[in-house]
C-alpha cells in the first residue's frame, strides 16, 4: 500500500509541475505529459528498488545453502 502512495503522490506532483510550467493553450496536454513522465519514473525507481531487494534475497539464500 505504501509504494501505491508513493506513486499518486509523484504522478500529482508531476501533473502540477507540466501543467504551470506549460503555456496557456497547452496546459492539459503538459499536465498528461508531466503526470505520466513522473508516474514512470517512480514506478523505474521502485522497480530498481524491488530488483535490489530480490538480488541480495538471492544473495542470502546463496550463502544460507552454502554455508547454512
Amino acid at each position: 500500500m505504501g509504494w501505491l502512495v508513493v506513486l499518486i503522490i509523484a504522478i500529482i506532483i508531476g501533473a502540477i509541475w507540466g501543467f504551470l510550467s506549460s503555456k496557456d493553450g497547452e496546459r492539459g496536454g503538459g499536465a498528461a505529459a508531466g503526470a505520466i513522465t513522473a508516474g514512470m519514473g517512480c514506478g523505474y525507481i521502485l522497480f530498481q528498488i524491488f530488483l535490489w531487494g530480490v538480488g541480495i534475497l538471492f544473495m542470502i539464500w546463496i550463502f544460507c545453502s552454502l554455508f547454512g
